[in-house]
Order: C-alpha cells, then sequence, then structure tokens
C-alpha cells in the first residue's frame, strides 16, 4: 500500500514539475511575443510574396534581423490559431513592434500603397505604356485593352506591390463606367446623343480642345449647338487622331492637307461623331458634355495663352482669328483651329480604318 502511494506520490511530483514547466515556459513565451522586438534597430520594410507559408515568412523576417528564434515564432502561430491568415504584400515594420503586432499588421492586410497617376486626354495606347513600365506592377498586359479608346478613367490609382497591370486596367474601366453611368442619369434633357457612347465620343473632344477647365462646358456648348443644326464638328485633334492611328507616327502640326484626308475620325470631312473617342477623357470632360452652358456659340479659336474666343457666326469667328493674329497672340499654322463653311472641303480617297 505504502509503495502504491509513493508510486503515485511521485507521479503527482512529476505532473506538478511538468505543469510547473509548462506553465513557466507558457508564461516566459507569452511575454517574449509581446514585447518589444530589439533585433532590429530601424523602422524596415518586409515583403510577403503571393504564396507563402509560415516558414517561408520566418525566413524573411530572419533574414531582415526581426526574428532568429523559431519556437517563439511557432509559438506565436499556435497562440493567434485559426486569427492568424497573413495577407501577401510589402510591409512597413516599424522598430520595437511585438511579434504579435507584427503579425498583427500581416493579418490585416496594411501593406504599403503604391500609386499611379494617369494624366487626362491620354490615347489608350499611352496609358499602357505607363502600366507597362511601372516595375511594381506585375505581370503581361492583355493587347485586347488596346481597343479600348475612351474607357479608362485618368486619375490616381493605389495598389500593393505585385499588384495586376490587367487588374488595374480593369478597375480603370470600371471607374469609367461608373462615373458615365452616374453622369449619364444626371444629363440635361434634350442633348443630341443616341447612347452613352456617343457622350464619351464629344468628351474625349473637349478634353483634347480645353486649355482650360472653366471654358470646358463652352467648349461642349460648340459641339452640340452644331450637332443639332447638323454641322460637321471640325475639330483638329479627330484629325491628328485618326491619322496616327492609321500610319502609327505622330503628327505635330496640323495641316490644311490633313484636313482633306478622309477617314473615320475626320470630323471636318464627315458629319457627326467620330467613329470612336480619341484619347480617355477625365470627369471634369464628361461632365461638360453631358452638362453643356446653353450658348448661341459654334465656334472657337485657341487663342495660345490656355483660353479661346468664341463666336456666333463663321464672320465673327474669322474676325477673331485675324484680331489674334495680329495682336500675335496666337502662333497660326495654315488651318489652326478655321472652321470652313460645310461641303466646301473637297475629299481625297478615303483609306480604310
Amino acid at each position: 500500500m505504502s509503495s502504491q502511494k509513493s508510486i503515485l506520490s511521485n507521479i503527482l511530483t512529476i505532473i506538478f514539475l511538468l505543469s510547473s514547466v509548462f506553465i513557466y515556459f507558457y508564461v516566459h513565451l507569452s511575454n517574449e511575443i509581446r514585447k518589444p522586438l530589439k533585433t532590429y534597430e530601424d523602422n524596415i520594410i518586409v515583403e510577403i510574396k503571393k504564396g507563402y507559408n509560415s516558414k517561408n515568412i520566418f525566413k524573411v523576417l530572419n533574414k531582415n534581423n526581426i526574428i532568429n528564434n523559431n519556437l517563439i515564432y511557432e509559438f506565436a502561430i499556435l497562440y493567434k490559431k485559426k486569427n492568424y491568415l497573413p495577407k501577401y504584400g510589402q510591409y512597413y515594420i516599424q522598430k520595437n513592434l511585438s511579434l504579435l503586432e507584427i503579425f498583427e499588421i500581416f493579418n490585416n492586410g496594411e501593406s504599403i500603397q503604391h500609386k499611379i497617376t494617369i494624366p487626362e486626354g491620354l490615347i489608350t495606347n499611352e496609358i499602357l505604356s505607363i502600366i507597362e513600365k511601372n516595375k511594381i506592377l506585375s505581370g503581361e498586359i492583355d493587347q485586347s485593352f488596346s481597343e479600348l479608346e475612351g474607357m479608362f478613367l485618368p486619375e490616381t490609382y493605389f495598389f500593393t506591390k505585385g499588384y495586376s497591370r490587367n487588374d488595374l486596367l480593369l478597375r480603370m474601366k470600371s471607374k469609367m463606367n461608373k462615373e458615365l453611368d452616374h453622369e449619364w442619369r444626371n444629363r440635361k434633357k434634350n442633348l443630341p446623343y443616341k447612347s452613352k457612347f456617343d457622350a464619351l465620343k464629344i468628351a474625349s473632344i473637349i478634353e483634347s480642345e480645353a486649355g482650360a477647365d472653366s471654358e470646358r462646358k463652352l467648349i461642349s456648348s460648340v459641339f452640340i449647338n452644331r450637332l443639332n443644326k447638323n454641322m460637321k464638328l471640325q475639330s483638329d485633334p479627330t484629325v491628328k487622331y485618326g491619322l496616327e492611328k492609321k500610319n502609327s507616327n505622330k503628327i505635330k502640326i496640323i495641316k490644311r492637307s490633313h484636313l482633306k484626308l478622309d477617314h473615320a475620325w475626320n470630323t471636318y470631312t464627315r458629319k457627326g461623331l467620330p467613329l470612336t473617342p480619341i484619347c480617355n477623357p477625365g470627369k471634369k470632360s464628361i461632365i461638360a458634355a453631358l452638362n453643356p452652358i446653353k450658348t448661341d456659340y459654334f465656334y472657337f479659336v485657341a487663342d495660345n495663352r490656355g483660353g479661346h474666343l468664341f463666336a456666333k457666326t463663321l464672320k465673327d469667328h474669322n474676325i477673331n482669328i485675324v484680331y489674334l493674329k495680329n495682336k500675335k497672340l496666337i502662333k497660326l499654322n495654315d488651318n489652326n483651329s478655321i472652321f470652313f463653311e460645310d461641303n466646301n472641303l473637297p475629299l481625297v480617297k478615303p483609306f480604310k480604318k
């Protein structure tokens, strides 16, 4: 009997000792994962790549001298249990954080945000070039995006390292659709548009013509008035866009001869809207296209100071041109923003799209 008591006593002693050891280590490790780490001396950036598991993450932390004790690291994972689901990305780790605080940053996906700014008025291929050259983004661009002229909303976009170029373009396309839908619902009545895509075409022309924000709705009124009167839009940027699309080379100066070359974007040789938008317009131009100021203007000419002179008649328009030329406010080429009477411009043999 005494022997059994002795055995039981020994077992209880062992259990007590093991429990004490377990409690000691549990308390010790709990303190270790909560206290500020002193292994790295300054703020640091680490990257958790897509597909990394806990072992990969430990190697990243170890390489950056954040933690070198795998036991403490594994204990922290067990401590967090199912609440630890690290997201991939680049992370800014401040000095004196605890391991649990670092885990919480990974878990919340508080990764570094990079940004890219797309200016208004670029053609789609120029936007694709900017995105392609960005080294933070990943993946090859789907070439079908190059056919979506005018369908990407220019603004500043934020993303994490490794974000897909195609996903960014889809975001830009979605933003344009939402913006266009919103302004279409709030548009003025009796506009000469059959669809939102028509409004986008005019917005792109406004974006290409406007130098000052204050004139966007005035320029819009000119094109609306001409559409309502079944007049040709006669916008130089549409001619330039079509020729560059056809010939794949930049045109610095629009010449009178260019205006005679018929193509699907030439608003000097064809009435109505161009085949597609001629650039990717910003919000202000979209708003202007769908909310023009009501005017009697049918003409405008650039003054080379960021603004335009507007006129109600072709006679007044040409007076404005002479005035600007004499005052040397503009440097005219052989056609600069001159509107011609409809149907007096002979056509040259058209080319296909």
